[in-house]
């Protein structure tokens, strides 16, 4: 308002106003929009939104700017002065609010209303080929030693021509604390401009807890004493689409030694991290193993060799999550054998150890699929095998599983193998394994259930009720089982009957298929299951007959 105005209020306004000059009626006017802008400035005082508290104002403009972005703040700014005084003076509103899709003169606005505290910078894929973004980002690279995070997934020549603008004057970014670049959606070729500055690696930053690196050639011993090397660094990711794009040739002891300088490292994904050298990555478990003691999620995907190496020379004593994946099998010219023996070690050595209450192994085309589940602890173990397609070693795989502990509490076991591998697993590993479950209270065998599980289950219970009659010591297969899902097929639902009548005898029944009795075909198909039961007893004709059992009604998936 203006000083020389002072608003007042005309007592008897109709009268003045038939007398008043053209000056006199303009001054009025004046008077009069300042009186109105003097007591809506008063009656505002008396409204809640303007007496509200700032701390509870900066929480609701907060949340217009996650709804509005940086227009909402502008808008929010202009309802009232309080508003705007509270809008203006709040830098972290504005470091929330900035974005790097508008205008520059806007974007340079916002930035310096952020004052001096942290800057937030995460650009998406998408986001990094809209209009004006790249070129803001570029234009604010000087001001990296405020970044307290950034994301970018870009091409990998948009993101090191960015930090060609950045001023590495010192050797220390103080405020960063998570550092993501991924350039896994370029797949051009790799050319030397592509590779991360030395300085950029070397900084030392004493705040960075997470730090991701994915499809970027860098140099590893720079990285390892400097960005690796903050004492609080907890999460640590370094990626490649494939081991051929890998540009490391250390060994797996010396990947260790720098992780063991990672005290506190607690999540850790490495895929295809290293290529596969002249050196027998599976000799190098002999030696002392790393301790990783706050380690609790692991991501691994590489080559068995690697991933055998790795999982035989670290302890993790608090790991909840495990995920292996190996995408080949016989870079080392060893046997599938061998080399998925000492896989197999590496991971009862270092899985989860809570007990596991799901239990789930699936074999299709080749790859070998194990997950272990447990829904009260969380953890989790998830197993990718590419590659075992002869029977030693599958049963081994099988035998390897069974004698970890932690399996022993499954209460859901899940077995989903085709009619193929079915045929390359002896009876006697699937018997192994149900000795140790003894908890299993539902069985599901999945799409293609051969009945050769069931006659396991079928022989172990008909024995168990000899030794019975005998005054013998009973001894039953899953003892706690109720229920075996099976695919829909007459011929098995009456197995399965058969199998849960015997089991009842003995105190360990299941749920049965009672409605089947009904039906003309029962008795028919009962005949029948019986002569293959008993046939497959010589040995000779139980695999004919166990056939022409399974496939009355089911087919391969």
């Amino acid at each position: 308002m203006n000083a020389s105005v002072s608003p007042i209020v005309f007592p008897n306004l109709a009268v003045i106003l038939e007398s008043a000059t053209l000056a006199e009626l303009d001054r009025a006017l004046v008077n009069l929009s300042a009186s109105t802008l003097l007591v809506a400035q008063q009656r505002n005082k008396h409204i809640l939104a303007a007496r509200t508290n700032q701390d509870i104002l900066e929480i609701i403009f907060s949340v217009i700017i996650d709804w509005q972005g940086s227009a909402g703040l502008r808008s929010v700014s202009q309802v009232c002065r309080e508003w705007r005084v509270v809008a203006l003076a709040a830098p972290l509103l504005w470091r929330q609010a900035l974005s790097l899709s508008v205008n520059p003169n806007w974007m340079f606005e916002m930035l310096r209303r952020t004052m001096h505290v942290p800057l937030t910078i995460r650009i998406s894929h998408h986001d990094i080929h809209r209009d004006m973004v790249y070129a803001n980002l570029l234009s604010i690279a000087d001001q990296f030693w405020r970044f307290e995070t950034l994301e970018i997934d870009a091409p990998r020549p948009y993101i090191c021509e960015f930090f060609g603008f950045v001023p590495f004057d010192s050797d220390e970014a103080p405020r960063l604390r998570i550092l993501s670049l991924s350039g896994k959606h370029w797949q051009g070729l790799l050319d030397d401009d592509e590779v991360l500055p030395d300085e950029l690696l070397a900084l030392s930053a004493p705040n960075l807890e997470h730090l991701a690196l994915e499809n970027f050639p860098f140099d590893w011993d720079v990285l390892k004493f400097g960005l690796a090397h903050s004492i609080r660094l907890s999460v640590l990711h370094i990626c490649y689409p494939g081991e051929s794009d890998a540009p490391h040739t250390l060994s797996i002891s010396e990947l260790l030694a720098t992780l063991k300088s990672i005290i506190w490292l607690r999540e850790l994904k490495l895929h295809n991290v290293l290529k596969v050298i002249g050196e027998n990555l599976l000799t190098e478990s002999v030696t002392p193993t790393t301790a990783l003691p706050a380690l609790r999620t692991l991501d691994l995907q590489a080559n068995i060799q690697f991933c055998s190496g790795f999982l035989n020379g670290v302890e993790a004593p608090a790991l909840v999550e495990l995920d292996v994946e190996c995408n080949s099998t016989n870079e080392a010219g060893d046997t599938p054998l061998f080399t998925t023996s000492a896989f197999m070690i590496g991971i009862s050595r270092i899985a989860p150890h809570d007990p596991y209450n799901i239990f789930s192994v699936l074999h299709q085309k080749g790859k070998l699929w194990i997950s272990l589940r447990s829904n009260r602890t969380g953890a989790f173990c998830r197993i990718l095998v590419p590659e075992v397609n002869d029977g030693p070693t599958l049963e081994r795989t099988l035998r390897k599983l069974a004698d970890m502990p932690s399996v022993h509490s499954t209460e859901r076991l899940e077995i989903g193998f085709s009619k193929d591998a079915h045929r390359k697993v002896i009876g006697e590993v699937w018997a192994y394994l149900f000795e140790r479950l003894n908890k299993v209270s539902s069985l599901d065998l999945g799409t293609y259930p051969v009945p050769r599980i069931l006659q396991i289950l079928y022989c172990n219970a008909k024995g168990a009720l000899e030794a019975q009659k005998q005054g013998k010591e009973v001894s039953v297969l899953l003892p706690s089982l109720e229920t075996i899902a099976i695919a829909t097929s007459l011929t098995l639902c009456v197995l399965v009957d058969m199998i849960a009548e015997l089991r009842e005898t003995v105190g360990a029944p299941i749920d049965r298929h009672v409605t089947l009795r009904k039906m003309d075909t029962y008795q028919a198909a009962r005949e029948r299951i019986t002569v293959w039961l008993e046939g497959s007893f010589t040995g000779a004709q139980a695999e004919g007959e166990g056939e022409s059992v399974g496939e009355s009604e089911d087919s391969e998936d």
